[in-house]
């Protein structure tokens, strides 16, 4: 966000933050989000780097 839209909205009584603040989450919690993001974000490397869809890898990992 710009700088000239955060005082903007300041000015109307907004609060800026972000979604750990908005969510009071502690840090065990956000580093614990943040992993699962990586691990997603790899998995989905992986699969597309090998054209397996998620239909396909769904059905392999179902047993």
């Amino acid at each position: 966000m710009n700088k000239t839209k955060i005082e903007r909205l300041k000015a109307r009584g907004w609060e800026i933050g972000n979604t750990s603040d908005f969510l009071n989450l502690s840090r065990e919690e956000i580093a614990f989000i943040d992993l699962k993001i990586a691990l997603s974000k790899q998995l989905k490397e992986l699969r597309l780097s090998q054209n397996i869809s998620q239909e396909s890898l769904a059905k392999k990992i179902k047993r």
